[in-house]
Protein backbone atom coordinates (compact mmCIF):
# COMPACT_ATOMS: atom_id res chain seq x y z
CA UNK A 1 0.00 0.00 0.00
CA UNK A 2 3.00 2.29 0.31
CA UNK A 3 3.78 4.68 -2.51
CA UNK A 4 7.29 5.60 -3.61
CA UNK A 5 7.94 9.13 -4.97
CA UNK A 6 8.25 7.69 -8.50
CA UNK A 7 4.91 5.93 -8.24
CA UNK A 8 3.19 9.03 -6.90
CA UNK A 9 4.66 11.11 -9.74
CA UNK A 10 2.95 8.87 -12.29
CA UNK A 11 -0.39 9.43 -10.57
CA UNK A 12 -0.08 13.23 -10.33
CA UNK A 13 -2.66 13.98 -13.03
CA UNK A 14 -5.24 11.66 -11.47
CA UNK A 15 -4.53 13.00 -7.98
CA UNK A 16 -4.91 16.60 -9.13
CA UNK A 17 -8.19 15.86 -10.92
CA UNK A 18 -9.53 13.95 -7.91
CA UNK A 19 -8.90 16.66 -5.32
CA UNK A 20 -9.89 19.46 -7.72
CA UNK A 21 -13.28 17.84 -8.38
CA UNK A 22 -13.97 17.28 -4.69
CA UNK A 23 -12.83 20.78 -3.72
CA UNK A 24 -15.00 22.29 -6.45
CA UNK A 25 -17.98 20.20 -5.31
CA UNK A 26 -17.85 21.01 -1.59
CA UNK A 27 -17.33 24.74 -2.18
CA UNK A 28 -20.21 24.90 -4.69
CA UNK A 29 -22.50 22.81 -2.47
CA UNK A 30 -21.69 25.14 0.43
CA UNK A 31 -22.66 28.18 -1.65
CA UNK A 32 -25.87 26.48 -2.80
CA UNK A 33 -26.97 25.46 0.68
CA UNK A 34 -26.24 28.90 2.14
CA UNK A 35 -28.34 30.40 -0.66
CA UNK A 36 -31.22 27.98 -0.01
CA UNK A 37 -31.20 28.46 3.75
CA UNK A 38 -31.11 32.27 3.73
CA UNK A 39 -33.25 33.02 0.66
CA UNK A 40 -36.96 33.39 1.49
CA UNK A 41 -37.96 32.61 -2.10
CA UNK A 42 -36.29 29.20 -2.42
CA UNK A 43 -37.77 25.96 -1.12
CA UNK A 44 -36.14 22.56 -1.01
CA UNK A 45 -36.93 19.26 0.65
CA UNK A 46 -35.28 18.76 4.02
CA UNK A 47 -33.68 15.54 2.77
CA UNK A 48 -32.31 17.40 -0.25
CA UNK A 49 -30.62 19.85 2.12
CA UNK A 50 -29.33 16.88 4.11
CA UNK A 51 -27.87 15.32 0.94
CA UNK A 52 -26.19 18.62 0.13
CA UNK A 53 -24.65 18.71 3.62
CA UNK A 54 -23.41 15.14 3.22
CA UNK A 55 -21.73 16.05 -0.08
CA UNK A 56 -19.99 18.97 1.63
CA UNK A 57 -18.70 16.71 4.40
CA UNK A 58 -17.68 13.90 2.04
CA UNK A 59 -15.93 16.08 -0.53
CA UNK A 60 -14.15 18.06 2.19
CA UNK A 61 -12.87 14.80 3.69
CA UNK A 62 -11.65 13.44 0.34
CA UNK A 63 -9.88 16.75 -0.40
CA UNK A 64 -8.49 16.96 3.14
CA UNK A 65 -4.87 16.44 2.12
CA UNK A 66 -5.11 19.43 -0.21
CA UNK A 67 -6.85 21.59 2.40
CA UNK A 68 -4.15 20.85 4.97
CA UNK A 69 -1.25 21.26 2.55
CA UNK A 70 -0.27 17.58 2.71
CA UNK A 71 -1.36 16.44 -0.76
CA UNK A 72 1.93 15.96 -2.60
CA UNK A 73 3.96 14.89 0.40
CA UNK A 74 5.18 11.31 0.33
CA UNK A 75 4.42 11.04 4.06
CA UNK A 76 1.51 13.27 5.13
CA UNK A 77 1.36 14.41 8.74
CA UNK A 78 0.28 11.43 10.90
CA UNK A 79 -2.64 13.23 12.57
CA UNK A 80 -4.00 14.46 9.21
CA UNK A 81 -3.67 11.01 7.68
CA UNK A 82 -5.24 9.35 10.73
CA UNK A 83 -8.30 11.59 10.64
CA UNK A 84 -8.82 11.13 6.90
CA UNK A 85 -8.39 7.37 7.08
CA UNK A 86 -11.07 7.19 9.78
CA UNK A 87 -13.44 9.45 7.85
CA UNK A 88 -13.27 8.30 4.20
CA UNK A 89 -15.28 5.12 4.68
CA UNK A 90 -17.79 6.81 6.98
CA UNK A 91 -18.58 9.61 4.53
CA UNK A 92 -19.26 7.13 1.72
CA UNK A 93 -21.84 5.48 3.95
CA UNK A 94 -23.24 8.91 4.87
CA UNK A 95 -23.80 9.94 1.24
CA UNK A 96 -25.42 6.58 0.44
CA UNK A 97 -27.77 7.02 3.40
CA UNK A 98 -28.80 10.58 2.55
CA UNK A 99 -29.41 9.66 -1.09
CA UNK A 100 -31.66 6.80 0.00
CA UNK A 101 -33.48 9.11 2.42
CA UNK A 102 -34.16 11.65 -0.34
CA UNK A 103 -35.41 8.96 -2.72
CA UNK A 104 -37.68 7.50 -0.02
CA UNK A 105 -39.10 10.91 0.86
CA UNK A 106 -39.92 11.64 -2.76
CA UNK A 107 -41.48 8.24 -3.25
CA UNK A 108 -43.61 8.65 -0.11
CA UNK A 109 -44.64 12.15 -1.21
CA UNK A 110 -46.03 10.64 -4.40
CA UNK A 111 -48.09 8.11 -2.47
CA UNK A 112 -51.55 8.85 -1.16
CA UNK A 113 -51.92 8.41 2.59
CA UNK A 114 -48.20 7.83 3.05
CA UNK A 115 -48.76 8.21 6.79
CA UNK A 116 -50.65 4.92 6.73
CA UNK A 117 -47.74 3.30 4.89
CA UNK A 118 -45.19 4.38 7.48
CA UNK A 119 -47.39 4.49 10.57
CA UNK A 120 -46.19 7.99 11.46
CA UNK A 121 -46.88 11.63 10.67
CA UNK A 122 -45.01 13.36 7.82
CA UNK A 123 -43.04 15.40 10.38
CA UNK A 124 -41.97 12.27 12.26
CA UNK A 125 -41.13 10.53 9.00
CA UNK A 126 -39.01 13.43 7.72
CA UNK A 127 -37.17 13.74 11.03
CA UNK A 128 -36.35 10.04 10.90
CA UNK A 129 -35.12 10.35 7.30
CA UNK A 130 -32.84 13.23 8.31
CA UNK A 131 -31.35 11.64 11.43
CA UNK A 132 -30.98 7.98 10.49
CA UNK A 133 -28.35 8.39 7.71
CA UNK A 134 -25.91 9.72 10.32
CA UNK A 135 -26.16 6.84 12.80
CA UNK A 136 -24.11 4.14 11.05
CA UNK A 137 -21.48 6.56 9.60
CA UNK A 138 -20.93 8.06 13.06
CA UNK A 139 -20.38 4.59 14.50
CA UNK A 140 -18.03 3.76 11.62
CA UNK A 141 -16.05 6.95 12.12
CA UNK A 142 -15.66 6.53 15.89
CA UNK A 143 -14.72 2.85 15.51
CA UNK A 144 -12.19 3.65 12.76
CA UNK A 145 -10.78 6.53 14.77
CA UNK A 146 -10.26 4.25 17.77
CA UNK A 147 -8.74 1.56 15.56
CA UNK A 148 -6.39 4.07 13.90
CA UNK A 149 -5.33 5.38 17.30
CA UNK A 150 -4.44 1.87 18.47
CA UNK A 151 -2.81 0.82 15.18
CA UNK A 152 -1.24 3.96 13.67
CA UNK A 153 1.17 1.82 11.66
CA UNK A 154 -1.80 0.67 9.56
CA UNK A 155 -2.60 4.22 8.42
CA UNK A 156 -0.98 5.20 5.11
CA UNK A 157 -1.61 6.63 1.68
CA UNK A 158 -3.77 4.41 -0.48
CA UNK A 159 -2.35 2.79 -3.62
CA UNK A 160 -3.78 5.65 -5.69
CA UNK A 161 -2.00 8.26 -3.54
CA UNK A 162 -5.21 10.33 -3.44
CA UNK A 163 -6.07 10.00 0.24
CA UNK A 164 -5.12 8.10 3.38
CA UNK A 165 -6.65 4.78 4.38
CA UNK A 166 -5.99 1.58 6.30
CA UNK A 167 -3.64 -1.16 5.20
CA UNK A 168 -6.22 -3.52 6.70
CA UNK A 169 -8.89 -3.85 3.97
CA UNK A 170 -11.68 -4.99 6.32
CA UNK A 171 -13.02 -1.53 7.38
CA UNK A 172 -13.20 -0.41 3.76
CA UNK A 173 -14.96 -3.58 2.64
CA UNK A 174 -17.54 -3.27 5.41
CA UNK A 175 -18.27 0.32 4.35
CA UNK A 176 -18.48 -0.71 0.68
CA UNK A 177 -20.95 -3.49 1.50
CA UNK A 178 -23.10 -1.07 3.51
CA UNK A 179 -23.00 1.56 0.75
CA UNK A 180 -23.90 -1.01 -1.93
CA UNK A 181 -26.83 -2.28 0.18
CA UNK A 182 -28.17 1.29 0.40
CA UNK A 183 -27.42 2.38 -3.15
CA UNK A 184 -29.18 -0.51 -4.89
CA UNK A 185 -32.67 0.43 -3.56
CA UNK A 186 -31.75 4.10 -4.01
CA UNK A 187 -31.04 3.64 -7.73
CA UNK A 188 -34.18 1.54 -8.08
CA UNK A 189 -36.30 4.25 -6.46
CA UNK A 190 -34.74 6.87 -8.73
CA UNK A 191 -35.64 4.81 -11.80
CA UNK A 192 -39.24 4.54 -10.55
CA UNK A 193 -39.40 8.29 -9.90
CA UNK A 194 -38.00 9.05 -13.35
CA UNK A 195 -40.53 6.73 -14.99
CA UNK A 196 -43.33 8.37 -13.02
CA UNK A 197 -42.19 11.85 -14.05
CA UNK A 198 -41.76 10.78 -17.69
CA UNK A 199 -45.28 9.34 -17.77
CA UNK A 200 -46.75 12.58 -16.40
CA UNK A 201 -44.63 14.72 -18.67
CA UNK A 202 -45.68 12.74 -21.74
CA UNK A 203 -49.39 12.77 -20.85
CA UNK A 204 -49.71 16.28 -19.48
CA UNK A 205 -47.00 18.65 -20.63
CA UNK A 206 -44.70 17.16 -23.21
CA UNK A 207 -44.63 20.48 -25.08
CA UNK A 208 -43.33 22.32 -22.03
CA UNK A 209 -39.67 23.29 -22.21
CA UNK A 210 -39.39 23.62 -18.42
CA UNK A 211 -40.78 20.15 -17.86
CA UNK A 212 -38.36 18.76 -20.43
CA UNK A 213 -35.48 20.32 -18.48
CA UNK A 214 -36.84 18.68 -15.35
CA UNK A 215 -36.94 15.34 -17.13
CA UNK A 216 -33.30 15.72 -18.15
CA UNK A 217 -32.28 16.60 -14.59
CA UNK A 218 -34.09 13.61 -13.16
CA UNK A 219 -32.60 11.34 -15.80
CA UNK A 220 -29.05 12.53 -15.13
CA UNK A 221 -29.50 12.19 -11.39
CA UNK A 222 -30.71 8.63 -11.93
CA UNK A 223 -27.70 7.84 -14.13
CA UNK A 224 -25.26 9.06 -11.49
CA UNK A 225 -27.15 7.09 -8.86
CA UNK A 226 -26.43 3.99 -10.94
CA UNK A 227 -22.77 5.10 -11.22
CA UNK A 228 -22.64 5.17 -7.41
CA UNK A 229 -23.88 1.58 -7.30
CA UNK A 230 -21.18 0.52 -9.77
CA UNK A 231 -18.49 2.32 -7.75
CA UNK A 232 -19.62 0.61 -4.53
CA UNK A 233 -19.43 -2.79 -6.20
CA UNK A 234 -16.01 -2.03 -7.72
CA UNK A 235 -14.66 -0.91 -4.35
CA UNK A 236 -15.93 -4.16 -2.89
CA UNK A 237 -14.34 -6.41 -5.50
CA UNK A 238 -11.02 -4.69 -6.23
CA UNK A 239 -7.94 -5.61 -4.24
CA UNK A 240 -6.27 -2.19 -4.54
CA UNK A 241 -7.48 1.40 -4.46
CA UNK A 242 -7.91 2.37 -8.11
CA UNK A 243 -7.36 5.89 -9.44
CA UNK A 244 -9.96 5.36 -12.18
CA UNK A 245 -12.60 4.17 -9.69
CA UNK A 246 -11.84 7.17 -7.48
CA UNK A 247 -12.36 9.51 -10.43
CA UNK A 248 -15.70 7.79 -11.11
CA UNK A 249 -16.59 8.32 -7.46
CA UNK A 250 -15.91 12.04 -7.94
CA UNK A 251 -18.50 12.39 -10.71
CA UNK A 252 -21.75 12.23 -8.66
CA UNK A 253 -21.03 15.26 -6.42
CA UNK A 254 -19.83 17.33 -9.38
CA UNK A 255 -22.89 16.29 -11.38
CA UNK A 256 -25.09 17.23 -8.40
CA UNK A 257 -23.70 20.77 -8.56
CA UNK A 258 -24.41 21.14 -12.28
CA UNK A 259 -27.78 19.35 -12.25
CA UNK A 260 -29.32 21.13 -9.26
CA UNK A 261 -27.11 24.18 -8.84
CA UNK A 262 -27.92 25.80 -12.19
CA UNK A 263 -31.56 26.65 -11.53
CA UNK A 264 -33.54 29.78 -12.05
CA UNK A 265 -34.47 30.46 -8.44
CA UNK A 266 -30.84 30.16 -7.34
CA UNK A 267 -29.64 32.51 -10.07
CA UNK A 268 -32.31 35.02 -9.07
CA UNK A 269 -31.11 34.90 -5.47
CA UNK A 270 -27.48 35.43 -6.55
CA UNK A 271 -28.42 38.32 -8.83
CA UNK A 272 -30.14 40.14 -5.96
CA UNK A 273 -29.68 43.56 -7.56
CA UNK A 274 -32.15 42.70 -10.31
CA UNK A 275 -35.92 42.92 -9.94
CA UNK A 276 -38.05 39.93 -10.86
CA UNK A 277 -41.84 39.43 -10.90
CA UNK A 278 -43.16 38.21 -7.57
CA UNK A 279 -43.73 34.46 -7.54
CA UNK A 280 -46.30 33.15 -5.10
CA UNK A 281 -45.05 30.30 -2.96
CA UNK A 282 -46.74 27.01 -3.60
CA UNK A 283 -47.68 24.49 -0.95
CA UNK A 284 -46.53 21.80 -3.33
CA UNK A 285 -43.74 19.38 -2.59
CA UNK A 286 -40.43 20.80 -3.74
CA UNK A 287 -37.38 18.75 -4.56
CA UNK A 288 -34.46 20.85 -5.70
CA UNK A 289 -36.60 22.87 -8.07
CA UNK A 290 -38.99 20.05 -9.01
CA UNK A 291 -42.52 20.87 -7.87
CA UNK A 292 -45.15 18.15 -7.57
CA UNK A 293 -48.45 19.98 -7.46
CA UNK A 294 -51.24 17.68 -6.41
CA UNK A 295 -54.78 18.67 -7.25
CA UNK A 296 -58.05 16.66 -7.07
CA UNK A 297 -59.36 15.25 -10.32
CA UNK A 298 -62.92 15.67 -11.46
CA UNK A 299 -63.78 12.03 -10.91
CA UNK A 300 -62.29 11.27 -7.55
CA UNK A 301 -61.11 13.52 -4.72
CA UNK A 302 -58.71 10.85 -3.54
CA UNK A 303 -56.88 10.70 -6.89
CA UNK A 304 -54.20 13.22 -7.79
CA UNK A 305 -52.87 14.81 -10.92
CA UNK A 306 -49.22 15.74 -10.71
CA UNK A 307 -47.64 18.37 -12.89
CA UNK A 308 -43.96 19.10 -13.11
CA UNK A 309 -42.41 22.52 -13.44
CA UNK A 310 -38.85 23.62 -13.10
CA UNK A 311 -38.21 26.52 -10.77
Amino acid sequence: MSNSPAERESFTAFITAFVAMHTFAWICCFIIIITVVFSPNINRQSTWINLNISWIIACFVFAFLLTTGQLYKTSPHPSVCLFQAAAVDAVSSLVAGTMLALSLQLWLNLRLNSGKLTGMSPQQRDTLLIVMPYVVPLIEFLASLGYAGQHPQQVALTDSGMFCGFTNPIPGRIASIYSAILMIPTASAQVVLWHYSYRNWYKISKNSRNDLVTMIRLGLFTVFGIVSVIVSILNLTMQVNSSVVNILESLPPVSFVFIFGLQQDLFRAWMFWRTYPTVLKSTSTVWSGIRLIKTPTENEQSQTKTTWTDA
